[in-house]
Order: structure tokens, then C-alpha cells, then sequence
């Protein structure tokens, strides 16, 4: 598989492991926003949260929480940005979630700011009902 995620699961490629357990890992991200951004994954590999079961998807959390309680001591904040990537069509077709410690006054914003689309449908009613409709 050419997954880079994949690949450092495997020690193919080196990273910077700040935890790992039996399901899940958690490294720096070497692109990063911020000093100490870390990715957490699954080592099983999906594109989606989708494909994932539930017990899967408990495993990341419980390795986010792990990490982001680790961050807030390490970095002395309790300001972070967590944001998942779900098959994203660029870079990495590894689902993943974003943990980044902020700072009081560091021109970041909130994750809506993220998308360049704005919101287009208003009718909030029908939105809801559609969503309800898809339900599983």
C-alpha cells in the first residue's frame, strides 16, 4: 500500500512516536501548525471514519484524550484545535485526527474558518430532516 500513514505504522518511515499502543499511534506532524501538532490514527488502515467499527473508532478517541491531556501539561495550555480528517482527496487517504496546542493570542481561529466554501443552503428545517431521513 502506498499510505504513508501505513508506512510509518510499519517503521518504514521514521516519526516522532509520542504514543503508541496496540491499535492506534500518535506522532508529530513534521508539517505541523504548531509545536507539538501530533496526528493520531488507527493502525488499521480506512480513508473514512466510516469504514471503521465502533470499537475502533473508541480506540483513536481514547488515544486523543491520552495525547491531548499530555499537550495541554506539555505546552501548559488548555487551548487546542482537534480536527479529523475523513477522505480527504489530497495527501493523506489515511484517516487521522489533528490535535494542536494553541496559544492565547496566536491568530489562529475556530475550524470554521477552515473551508473556503460558506455556507449556501439556510433552510436549516430541511437540512435537519435530510440528515434525520439518512440516519442508520
Amino acid at each position: 500500500m502506498d499510505c504513508i500513514f501505513c508506512k510509518i505504522i510499519a517503521n518504514e518511515i521514521p516519526s516522532y512516536t509520542v504514543y503508541e499502543d496496540e491499535h492506534t499511534r500518535a506522532f508529530l506532524d513534521i508539517f505541523g501548525a504548531t509545536d507539538g501538532h501530533t496526528m493520531v490514527v488507527h493502525k488499521r488502515h480506512e480513508e473514512t471514519i466510516v469504514g471503521y467499527s465502533d470499537q475502533e473508532i473508541s480506540d483513536v478517541f481514547k488515544t486523543v484524550k491520552k495525547v491531548v491531556t499530555a499537550i495541554e501539561k506539555a505546552f501548559d495550555t488548555k487551548i487546542l484545535s482537534i480536527g479529523l480528517n475523513h477522505g480527504e482527496p489530497q495527501g493523506v487517504h489515511h484517516m487521522h485526527v489533528h490535535i494542536m496546542p494553541r496559544f492565547e493570542g496566536d491568530g489562529g481561529g475556530i475550524i470554521q474558518q477552515l473551508p473556503k466554501r460558506k455556507l449556501v443552503k439556510k433552510d436549516f428545517g430541511k437540512i435537519v430532516s435530510n440528515i434525520k431521513k439518512k440516519l442508520v
